[in-house]
Formats: structure tokens, sequence, C-alpha cells
């Protein structure tokens, strides 16, 4: 058993495999935890028959996506929820990259990284988290949780801006509505089963699209797009 610090949250993990002991080492912390998450053998081979057959058999492997699911169910208590995308840090601030699974993400942030180099950092791969600050902001934090490529770094940045994308044989970039915004925002959520909590999560996902800029990118993989996505999100000129 350890315990990590996700959000400034800290967590207890009641383990039984290694695999996500040595996952979670650049968050591990020493503070008591607010709640403590354990899977059983039984949750593990569950989630197993429904993975890749390639990893069916990697018992730390099912944990770690057990535990995490069961971490993110409890995070909208503590004003933080799960948000399916990729966030990159550019000029201290959090853009955040979303699309169903290989549609793109990870592709996009290529283009940024391409073009900006090192004024431009991953947050996390693909599964950052959001919280509500006591001042009402809203920050991005990484979490040991990052997709296959594992692109993640232990840090935090303010949430600047949001881009949903889609591939097209052209490149056009729009600002969503806020319903507009929701109706893309609430696929990329887990739902809590319980009823305050979901009514929780909602309310920061609503709190997040009032306050942040939203636009769709309809594009290709080219400079162009990268472009068009950094000119919005941004505000900036493109310097490259």
């Amino acid at each position: 058993m350890f315990t990590i610090k996700l959000a400034g949250i800290p967590i207890g993990i009641d383990n039984h495999y290694t695999f996500i002991d040595k996952q979670c080492t650049a968050y591990q912390c020493t503070d008591k935890p607010l709640f403590t998450v354990s899977v059983s053998e039984e949750e593990i081979e569950r989630e197993l028959q429904l993975t890749d057959p390639s990893l069916r058999s990697d018992r730390g492997y099912g944990e770690s996506v057990c535990t995490y699911r069961k971490i993110c169910l409890q995070l909208p208590q503590y004003d933080t929820f799960l948000f399916h995308c990729a966030a990159i840090e550019y000029g201290g601030k959090a853009y955040l990259f979303s699309a169903p699974s290989g549609t793109g993400k990870s592709t996009h942030i290529k283009l940024w990284r391409s073009y900006l180099k090192e004024r431009v950092s991953i947050i996390n791969g693909d599964k950052p988290l959001i919280k509500k600050e006591q001042d009402g902001s809203f920050t991005v934090y990484s979490s040991p949780w990052a997709g296959k490529e594992g692109w993640q770094r232990n840090c935090a940045y303010p949430l600047a801006g949001i881009c949903f994308l889609g591939q097209a044989p052209e490149n056009s970039l729009t600002s969503l509505s806020q319903s507009e915004s929701a109706r893309r925002a609430l696929k990329q959520v887990l739902y809590p089963r319980d009823v305050l909590l979901l009514q929780k999560t909602l309310s920061l996902v609503d709190g997040v699209l009032k306050c942040t800029p939203v636009f769709e990118l309809h594009c290709t993989i080219s400079r162009e797009a990268a472009a068009l996505s950094f000119a919005a999100l941004t505000g900036e000129p493109v310097p490259f």
C-alpha cells in the first residue's frame, strides 16, 4: 500500500501488484490519504476480458486501469474530474485537445511540438484531471495514467482553452457555443453512479465551459491545422 497525490489530493492505493507502484513513482507522497482505493481479483479479471488480448495476462495492468477508474469516480467530491483529452502546456497555460480514441489527439500535439519545439511541453497525453480551485478558476493536472504513449509529467497549469478535433480533407475551425461545447465535452467525461457526485460532475463541466474558450477543428495533418488551433487557442500570431 502507498499514497499518491493527484490534483493536490492524497489518495491511498491498496495494491496487489507492483505494476501500479512503479507507474505512480513520481506521484507518491507521505501525506495522510483522504480516501483509499483497492481492487478485487474479480474486478481485475472482468477488466482484462475487455482489454487488448495482448494485455490479458498482465494482472498488474488490469489492476491499474481499475484503480484509476475508482479514483476518478470519487474525485468530483474534491472538485476534480477526469477529462479524456491530450493536454499540453504553452506559455505557462494548459490547452486541451479532445477527440475519440484513434482520431488524431496525439498526431495534432505532435504538430505543435514539431513547430514550437521546446516552447511546448506535454502535461498528459490522454487522461488528465481538471480541478476547480478555491478562486473559481480551473487547473489541469497530470496523472500517471496517460494512454498508450505514456506522455505525462507531474505538473499543473491553468486551463486556457479546449479544442475538439475531427479528421477532414480540408482545415476549418469554428468557435463553439456553450451548448455545442457541452454536447462534445460530455462524451469525454467519466460519470459516477452516485447521484450527488453525478450532479457535481455535471456542474464542474458546466463551470469549465462557461469560462473557457472552446473550438472545433476539422483538420488534416499539416502546418495549417496546427497554425489554426494555435492562433485560436492562444490569441497570438502564429510563430511558425
